[in-house]
């Protein structure tokens, strides 16, 4: 909560363009650095903070609490469905505060009409569950700290390679998954300043539900294949 309440004070301090929902717009392509790392400052925030708060969720669950389950014979498929489900239900909650915070700091001017709205908050949940699933899937191979450093580097350098490299054909743009949820990117955002978008929404938005089927299933095999006793 804390990390919203600063990216909402920080959109003035920044000196960034004014929109209603900066969290959706996310970090533009842009030929100025310094004003790229304001943007990725404030966007990068509640991310990080969210990346933190889930670090360790599925691989302390396994450890401590799925054991007695298991030993009852419950069925490991459905446990892990069951807790993707509640990571889902938290990032819910994140993303309404998220949109709380920005209407109650009546930020500035609106750049989504009412259905781009809907699709910009539906690219942005399904990116975050992506990245943190992807987080999680790693956390049961290795130590959370690495599967926390290994996620975040990705994110970080994700958005400063495709803002460098924004002249490449937009296929090499679908292998970077945190700019899926930016309106800049997307070309959900209104901003007649940012007028560059790398990916399509809909492709965008199939990708993504193939990418979250497949770390759930493969999060599934690991704990099934995992000795927790």
């Amino acid at each position: 909560m804390l990390t919203i309440i600063m990216q909402g004070i920080l959109l003035d301090t920044l000196n960034l363009i004014n929109t209603n929902f900066p969290f959706l717009d996310g970090i533009p392509i842009t030929s100025s650095h310094a004003l790229e790392y304001r943007y990725l400052l404030n966007w990068y925030l509640p991310i990080i903070g969210m990346s933190f708060y889930f670090s360790g969720y599925l691989s302390d669950v396994t450890r401590i609490h799925g054991i007695a389950f298991f030993v009852r014979t419950y069925s490991k498929s459905k446990w892990i469905i069951k807790q993707y489900l509640r990571i889902l239900a938290h990032l819910l909650l994140f993303i309404a505060l998220q949109m709380f915070v920005s209407v109650l700091f009546d930020l500035g001017q609106s750049t989504f009409s009412k259905l781009n709205l809907i699709k910009a908050l539906s690219m942005y949940l399904l990116t975050l569950l992506v990245l943190l699933s992807i987080q999680l899937l790693i956390e049961l191979y290795v130590k959370e700290s690495v599967a926390h450093l290994i996620i975040n580097i990705y994110i970080v350098f994700s958005v400063l390679i495709t803002n460098q490299l924004h002249s490449f054909p937009k296929l090499f743009h679908y292998f970077f998954l945190p700019v899926y949820g930016m309106g800049f990117r997307n070309g959900l955002s209104q901003v007649p300043k940012f007028k560059l978008y790398t990916i399509d929404y809909f492709t965008g938005f199939f990708i993504l539900l193939i990418i979250q089927v497949a770390l759930v299933y493969f999060s599934t095999i690991k704990i099934k294949n995992m000795d927790l006793l």
